[in-house]
């Protein structure tokens, strides 16, 4: 079970250089827009695409480290006021909900995606199942550190706010 959460860790490593690159783009891309739009006066067609789809990628692979790094925004006044023993349920049952949600996600983004497979993007008239693909990538790597934090949980190492870094 360690080499799991060792092996989702290694690739959660890997996803936020993949995410933080992304950023970089996206930050440069949107920069670019302003200044070709306002300044120039000749806007670029394609950097607003690149931008939305670079955006939503972020978010799903976002969720998914925030997931293993327990960071999801949470309203947590019912766990708080619950003894220790139905606390330990309580987040067990939502991580439950979480890994049946990130399963759910992940059948249907996969469907959705091979549906738009023919369909063309508006302006750069690539495959839409590139922009729909975030869905099970993201859902999948959500599922995958739900399942860690589920191990790390059972093994008792609970860390409030921060798991793997």
């Amino acid at each position: 079970m360690q080499g799991y959460v060792s092996f989702i860790d290694k690739i959660n490593k890997a996803v936020k250089y993949i995410v933080s690159a992304m950023f970089i783009v996206l930050a440069v891309l949107v920069v670019l827009q302003v200044i070709t739009r306002f300044v120039i006066d000749y806007p670029l067609s394609w950097s607003e695409e690149i931008s939305r789809y670079l955006m939503i990628y972020i978010v799903f692979f976002g969720a998914a480290l925030a997931m293993r790094n327990k960071e999801h925004i949470a309203i947590d006044f019912l766990v708080e006021i619950v003894s220790a023993k139905r606390k330990k349920v309580l987040n067990s049952v939502i991580l439950w909900i979480s890994l049946i949600f990130a399963a759910i996600l992940f059948y249907y983004g996969s469907a959705l995606t091979l549906t738009v497979v023919n369909q063309a993007t508006p302006t750069l008239q690539f495959s839409m199942s590139w922009a729909y693909a975030a869905i099970p990538l993201g859902s999948l790597l959500l599922l995958l550190n739900t399942i860690a934090v589920m191990i790390e949980d059972k093994q008792g190492k609970t860390i409030e706010g921060g798991g793997a870094q």
